[in-house]
């Protein structure tokens, strides 16, 4: 049987569509429509079956959402001062924080124009403007400077005027930015000159936690400094983080204010011995806060919230859980090769760059003697946005993932006046005022810096803060990432795509098996007789060599 025939044979007994058609064809127009149509049909199976594989390698993913309702952990609260370091130390020489002091002074200078030091921070500088030629624009709408422009004006064509006064806006904006960014620079300088100090030469200025917070209390219960863990960040001094050691296990099971986290924090914009104590830098009366999970770097810069004095600041939470996957559906990171085990993409960023903020306490950003050119580099990290020397990407250049398992909180505050009218503080006696009612009982030597208990309410007003932390819901979501096209969908796709355009089923596979080992073993059998056929010939060839041989002799 020859290979024509098998395949012919093949044909007549094949379940693709189509193919027994052009077999059993009576006309050569039938036979040539069908194998048409035929090439058609596996032209688009091929290309249907190239998007699948297409899909297939760039391995999609879905996101599931789901919504449990449960006991949930408490998150860690970070608290800090807005004002990070006490002007009352630095001001005391015997606590050797000479730079910082003199850091204040350049500002005060800088800010009031009576610049008595060096000015190593740049501050001065930023005040300086070339002044000819540009005070007539900057008095454009004097009476005197119009009249003296009156007739020159009057020449000029509208675009030119619209170009002058664009020119003018530009100068008054630079202008205006100016105290701003003396602020800033005066800010970064503090951060960097207390990264170089470091917490144990800061130490007498930093607010310890019997300073910041004055009371604290959990689902109405008592907590102390035990629940708390001090750590350092020189933008922000001394922070303390509720529920931050692993020894702990605060948990709620209701929802409400009354079940949460409750803190009175005193940042004494003025002791209780009236005396100033914030530094000239310092901008807002209040706490920065700062809610996350445990082992997490707290972010204060990214995620804090700012509280202010003379509030009650009520944080509500509603958590929100996410579980990624890793290559080849993602590129998160669930491990990190550190004692915590724990992966935190923000130091996987400092890391591979080599660099970080100041507030980064393990790390320093730079250790140059001229304060100039290290708040100039800050500046140029933070705000260099140019195509020619753009900042660095994280995502893209430091190829660091975001973690696997992640939990994030949703917050969402609000605020009243605190302390009211008629409303006096209860904290320890020893700190405060108990109550207006029992105000007869204590000593007033307990309350000597304070005349009378309205004085101490109105201190509590200008230098104290009420914050409560607390779930709104018990009821989390999680998001959980799931491949979106597996094998499983492939061979489904595929199936369907086969069946579509071929007629294709599980047993036609199988036939298309069958038919090539039909065709391997004809071949086979077709090598053995030529084979054999060779064999026959060399044999006969030898016996007649043999017979002319014996004849010769």
């Amino acid at each position: 049987m020859g290979l024509a025939q098998v395949l012919h044979d093949f044909a007549n007994w094949s379940t693709v569509c189509g193919v027994p058609h052009i077999a059993n064809a009576r006309t050569r127009a039938w036979r040539i429509f069908w194998s048409v149509v035929f090439i058609c049909m596996f032209s688009m199976f091929v290309y249907q079956l190239y998007t699948m594989i297409v899909k297939f390698i760039s391995f999609p993913s879905n996101v599931n959402t789901e919504i449990f309702f449960k006991e949930q952990a408490f998150p860690v609260v970070t608290v800090c001062n807005s004002n990070p370091y006490k002007f009352s130390a630095i001001l005391n020489q015997s606590n050797n924080l000479d730079t910082i002091k003199h850091l204040m002074d350049v500002y005060v200078g800088a800010s009031s124009k009576s610049l008595t030091a060096s000015d190593e921070y740049g501050l001065y500088a930023r005040n300086e403007y070339p002044t000819p030629q540009l005070c007539q624009c900057y008095h454009l709408n004097r009476p005197s400077v119009k009249k003296f422009f009156s007739s020159f004006l009057k020449k000029l064509q509208n675009l030119f005027s619209k170009r002058l006064k664009k020119y003018c806006s530009h100068l008054f904006q630079e202008l205006m930015n100016t105290d701003y960014e003396k602020e800033q620079r005066a800010w970064d300088a503090l951060a960097l000159e207390a990264a170089q100090l470091g917490e144990e030469m800061l130490n007498p200025a930093l607010y310890t936690f019997g300073e910041l917070i004055t009371d604290c209390t959990f689902s109405g219960k008592k907590c102390s400094a035990a629940d708390f863990t001090r750590i350092f960040d020189p933008i922000y001094g001394a922070c303390y983080s509720f529920n931050e050691d692993s020894t702990l296990s605060y948990s709620t099971s209701r929802a409400g204010m009354k079940f949460g986290l409750k803190l009175l924090i005193t940042v004494s914009q003025q002791t209780t011995s009236m005396v100033k104590d914030f530094l000239p830098t310092t901008k807002m009366a209040g706490a920065r806060v700062a809610i996350h999970p445990r082992g997490v770097h707290a972010a204060l810069d990214n995620n804090g919230i700012n509280v202010g004095v003379g509030y009650q600041t009520a944080i509500s939470l509603v958590s929100t859980r996410t579980q990624r996957l890793k290559e080849p559906y993602g590129k998160c990171v669930d491990t990190e090769p550190a004692a915590t085990n724990l992966y935190k993409a923000m130091d996987c960023w400092y890391g591979v760059s080599g660099a970080a903020p100041p507030n980064i306490y393990r790390v320093i950003l730079v250790s140059d003697s001229d304060g100039v050119l290290s708040v100039d580099c800050l500046t140029s990290l933070r705000g260099d946005q140019a195509s020619t020397s753009p900042n660095i990407s994280p995502l893209q250049d430091c190829s660091c993932g975001p973690p696997c398992s992640e939990t994030s909180y949703l917050t969402t505050a609000s605020i009243s006046k605190f302390p009211a009218e008629d409303y006096f503080v209860a904290t320890d006696p020893t700190q405060g005022v108990v109550s207006s009612w029992f105000w007869g009982e204590y000593s007033m030597d307990i309350f000597n810096s304070f005349q009378d208990p309205r004085r101490c309410r109105e201190w509590y007003a200008k230098n104290a803060l009420l914050l409560q932390v607390f779930f709104e819901t018990l009821k989390y979501e999680s998001y959980t990432e799931v491949p979106s096209y597996g094998i499983s969908p492939a061979l489904n796709d595929l199936g369907g795509q086969a069946g579509l355009w071929l007629g294709l089923s599980v047993i036609s596979v199988i036939e298309d098996i069958g038919e090539v080992k039909k065709e391997l073993d004809h071949a086979d059998r077709h090598d053995k007789a030529m084979y054999e056929e060779d064999d026959d010939i060399d044999i006969e060839d030898e016996i007649n060599d043999n017979n002319n041989e014996k004849k010769a002799e």
